[in-house]
């Protein structure tokens, strides 16, 4: 270090003073403050000592201004005064020459030199300076120390505690942080810290009881300690052994690791002496960090027990934990690859102020050039969190405790849908970039993406609002953020048509549910199970290969082959093989079953497979119910669909009269026209040219996919028009490419919406092994689990077999379950649990999930025993057994008239009495027994009051019992408990 800066102590806001201190030129320089703009410290000098002998360390009397204490080479402690000579030095010589490490003024007059080791020898010496400065103790020659410490022990830094002057702080090299009492007599003991951080010791002086120490180089650590919490140590002799410590080690209070950059070093540590807890370090390459340390909170039961335990006041003495509040970077270092500058512009040395000239502490810096400034750091960010609820709190930065929070609109607006549509139609709106056309898809951003975008990358843009320019405002965001929760409130869940109802503004999600519906409805009767084999929930792709997931390929000298035995699925009911030919066999059978009629379509070997496959699309089969479809498609203003639908089919006459009828526009009477241009046949180059133009100009995906068709005639651009729904490319590939193109396409295409994780692509996979990697991807690009684990439901472990899958969709599945206690929606996981069980149960109706465990009972308040009507004596509980049965035992809960309610059956005690009628729990409630005779007849459905009158309920704040139907007829008017001197508000 070439340069120092100390701030005066005693400055105030009158009158502010530094120090400068040359090291390399040995000079100082007594400074005083004129002005402060906000950048540039203005200062003159009062007074200039030059000529100083060369010195390793140095330090400031906070006592006396005029004082100055250096530590030279030889050893010699040096005090000079500012306003006299060089020449009136007073030293303090040393027997044996070493270094001189530290110095340190205490506040009433001691000196303290801290030097390298010799051995038996002293290296902690304490001088009295008043002694030295009176008129009778300036004798010459050499001077006893007033203390002689530390034998053969090097010493690194000195501190002197203000609160408690005759107390030093040391740091023995390598090895100790040392406290010494110098009221003590030789051999007295002391407090240690047993650790490497020893250098740069720094006192939190509105709070002495906190010492920071660093390991300067290297990985350069800091340590903050109490010293209320230390190993007691005796000191030895000179010449005798090492000191041994009475107790075990000790641990620092906070550790700071890697504070810098390894190449740099620790150069100086400070705490603030205006905020309490504010700890500054320095770094070699100019870096300048702020921590922010804190007292973990302690209850004031917690101090007023210690006090009356160990003595008023003494909780001040306890030991508190600190833990790190805040870390900010004031400066960065002068090689920041970003943020750097020259390396004489970095700071080289600071000093704490005494004032505060705002809320953050501020301290007085040196840069490599030698001009003073003042560095104040900014203020901390308030703090910020997000609840499972989807609600940020945002802190006050004015104020600790002051909080404010937002919470999502869908708090207060529903449906979520509708509010979604609102959002996105606001965003949209204000960036000018979307429209939407008849069929309510929008438009692409030109400037953005002039290429056309896929039908999956639309849905993504789509949902990705506010990344499109348009900032959302928090509210919105945070909405957005709670799509999941506020489904599953409105009731996301098995019923496809709810979850259509729900998703209203997600059209994919519309079309994935109403698959969904269609194969369910399928697996709910036995039409689906072919000769043994279970066929439900397939996808085009397995349908199309006879691939059923019965083997797994393994790759064996670069050839995929195919091992039974170690199956994906198990769709196997009473047939002996699903091997592709009983596959096959199988889906011939059941086209017949289903009765498929024949459509138009190419050439093919595997007609049965095509209409089978043509049905998991949802593809209308019949004329008729084309011409049903477009006609519904053109009543609704969606003309091109309809169009589309027909042309998909080879039914032009068809095309033309649904962009013809309803009111069409412009832009459907000529799209008809080349529909009916293309029909007449022999188009050439212009004709193509012209409609590929027209294509670029549209966004439609239903119209440029007849652009494609009819400019060039080929059922191949359909397939390759990527903004086309994926069900649709699908469709007119099963319809028109030949059986080897089109195993390549859905090989292709089954592939692409696997890695892009496309919802549409459930038509490909189904919902057995290929949807796991579906899922998956779909999972990891939306953090949405709560789809892919409703869907997966229905098929694991009904039909999924492979173990991997299973334990990746039980942790799916135990996601979304925590997800939904942490919405608080407790009755939707508990109908999630209930409705996902009733899948798992196979076609020829074994159930293949346990019976879940009883998870309330009631217990005896004396014996903590269940109150279950059988005896200990019973092999099987009465809901092993199917019907309730009920022993002649001691103590029967049952048994015995005279016994009116529920007892014991071990301890034959009572139940607690209702709280209300004051019966015992238990007991019939005499107002009904019409009604239970009534119950006893099976025509009678028992009504919910019914019901509630067999039913107890317990207070959770005051533990007093109720008969259920008592219970809610009282809190309907009442809040407060109906039992006498409870002043329980039970109804909170």
């Amino acid at each position: 270090m070439e340069s120092a800066i100390r701030w005066s102590p005693t400055s105030s806001v009158t009158e502010q003073r530094f120090l400068s201190v040359d090291v390399t030129g040995k000079a100082f320089r007594l400074c005083r403050v004129n002005g402060f703009d906000g950048k540039t410290l203005r200062h003159e000098v009062l007074s200039t000592l030059t000529n100083v002998p060369g010195f390793r360390a140095f330090d400031w009397s906070s006592s006396n201004e005029n004082l100055i204490a250096v530590g030279q080479s030889s050893g010699e402690a040096t005090i000079l005064r500012l306003d006299g000579d060089v020449k009136d030095a007073l030293s303090f010589p040393v027997r044996n020459q070493r270094y001189c490490n530290a110095v340190s003024f205490s506040t009433h007059g001691l000196v303290a030199s801290g030097l390298d080791r010799v051995r038996n020898d002293f290296c902690l010496n304490i001088w009295d300076v008043n002694q030295r400065l009176s008129p009778a103790g300036g004798t010459k020659g050499f001077t006893e120390p007033l203390r002689k410490l530390a034998s053969s022990e090097p010493i690194t830094s000195i501190k002197f505690f203000r609160d408690q002057p005759d107390t030093i702080v040391t740091g023995v090299k390598g090895q100790f942080v040392r406290i010494y009492d110098l009221r003590e007599g030789p051999g007295s003991p002391s407090l240690q810290y047993s650790t490497r951080c020893v250098h740069n010791l720094a006192i939190d002086s509105l709070d002495e009881n906190y010492i920071a120490s660093c390991v300067p180089s290297n990985d350069s650590t800091i340590c903050v300690w109490d010293r209320r919490v230390g190993t007691r140590l005796t000191s030895p002799s000179v010449g005798s052994s090492a000191a041994t410590p009475e107790t075990g080690q000790t641990t620092a209070a906070l550790q700071l690791k890697n504070v810098f950059h390894p190449k740099a070093s620790i150069w100086s540590l400070r705490f603030s002496k205006t905020n309490r807890g504010n700890l500054a370090a320095l770094s070699s390459t100019g870096h300048f960090k702020h921590y922010e340390l804190s007292k973990d909170y302690l209850p004031e039961e917690y101090r007023s027990s210690i006090d009356e335990t160990l003595g008023q006041g003494f909780s001040r003495n306890y030991p508190e934990s600190v833990y790190t509040k805040h870390v900010r970077d004031v400066c960065v270092p002068f090689d920041h690859p970003t943020r750097g500058c020259n390396v004489k512009d970095r700071v080289v040395s600071f000093d704490v102020l005494n004032l505060n000239l705002t809320a953050q502490p501020s301290a007085i810096a040196l840069d490599g050039h030698g001009t003073p400034q003042i560095i104040t750091p900014q203020s901390p960010c308030a703090p910020v969190n997000l609840s499972s609820q989807s609600v940020l709190a945002c802190g006050v930065s004015s104020s600790d405790s002051d909080v404010r929070s937002i919470h999502p609109l869908s708090d207060q607006i529903s449906p979520i849908s509708d509010l979604i549509g609102n959002i996105r139609s606001r965003v949209c709106f204000s960036s000018q970039e979307h429209s939407a056309n008849s069929n309510g898809q929008l438009f692409v951003p030109r400037d953005l993406r002039p290429e056309p975008v896929s039908s999956h990358e639309n849905r993504e843009r789509t949902m990705a609002l506010g990344a499109l320019g348009v900032p959302l405002t928090a509210k919105e965001a945070l909405t957005l953020g709670a799509v999941n929760k506020s489904r599953c409130r409105e009731g996301y869940l098995f019923d496809e048509a709810r979850n259509r109802k729900v998703a209203a503004d997600d059209q994919a999600l519309q079309d994935f549910w109403s698959w969904v519906e269609r194969a369910r409805t399928d697996s709910s009767s036995t039409s689906m199970v072919v000769n043994g084999l279970d066929l439900n929930y397939l996808g085009v792709t397995n349908l199309w290969n006879n691939d059923l997931g019965a083997y797994i390929r393994v790759r064996v000298y670069s050839k995929l082959i195919p091992v039974l035995g170690r199956g994906l699925e198990q769709r196997l009911i009473n047939a002996k093989t699903d091997d592709p030919k009983t596959v096959a066999e199988a889906v011939k059978t059941l086209a017949e079953q289903l009765d498929l009629p024949e459509t138009k379509g190419c050439d093919t070997a595997y007609p049965s497979h095509r209409r089978l496959c043509l049905r998991l699309c949802g593809a209308s089969h019949s004329y008729r119910e084309l011409e049903q479809t477009v006609k519904e498609l053109s009543g609704n203003n969606q003309h091109t669909k309809a169009a589309a639908l027909a042309v998909f089919q080879d039914e032009p006459k068809l095309a033309y009269v649904g962009l013809r009828s309803n009111k069409p526009t412009q832009a459907h009477k000529l799209l008809a026209m080349a529909i009916a241009g293309a029909s007449k046949g022999d188009n050439d180059t212009d004709w193509e040219e012209t409609c590929a133009e027209i294509a670029k100009e549209l966004t439609d995906p239903y119209a440029r996919a007849i652009l494609a068709l009819v400019s060039k005639g080929d059922w191949n651009a359909v397939t390759k028009e990527i903004t086309l729904p994926l069900k649709y490319r699908v469709e007119v590939a099963l319809r028109w490419l030949p059986d080897e193109e089109l195993g390549v396409y859905l090989k292709s295409a089954t592939a692409e919406a696997i890695r892009q994780g496309d919802i549409e692509g459930v038509v490909l996979t189904g919902l057995g092994h290929l949807a796991m990697g579906l899922f998956q991807s779909y999972i990891e690009k939306f953090n949405d689990v709560q789809t892919p684990v409703l869907a997966m439901s229905h098929t694991v472990p009904r039909l999924i077999s492979n173990q991997k899958h299973i334990i990746q969709f039980e942790a799916w599945r135990e996601t979304y379950r925590r997800q939904m206690n942490s919405w608080k929606l407790q009755l939707e996981r508990a109908r999630f649990d209930v409705g996902s069980r009733r899948f798992a149960v196979t076609a020829d109706g074994r159930k293949l999930a346990p019976t879940p465990p009883q998870q309330v009972s009631l217990t005896c308040n004396y014996c903590t025993n269940p109150l279950t009507q059988h005896d200990a004596s019973s092999q099987l509980s009465p809901s092993a057994k199917g019907t309730e049965t009920v022993h002649p035992t001691a103590g029967n809960p049952l048994a015995s008239a005279t016994m009116a309610g529920t007892v014991c059956p071990r301890c034959g005690r009572h139940m607690p009495r209702c709280g209300v009628c004051t019966l015992w729990l238990g007991a019939p409630d005499p107002m009904s027994r019409a009604s239970i005779a009534a119950d006893a007849e099976a025509s009678r459905k028992p009504s919910e009051a019914d019901v509630m009158r067999r039913f107890v309920v317990f207070c959770i704040h005051c533990n007093h019992g109720y008969h259920a139907n008592h219970a809610s007829e009282w809190f309907k008017r009442h809040k407060v408990c109906p039992v006498a001197e409870c002043n329980c508000i039970c109804d909170r």
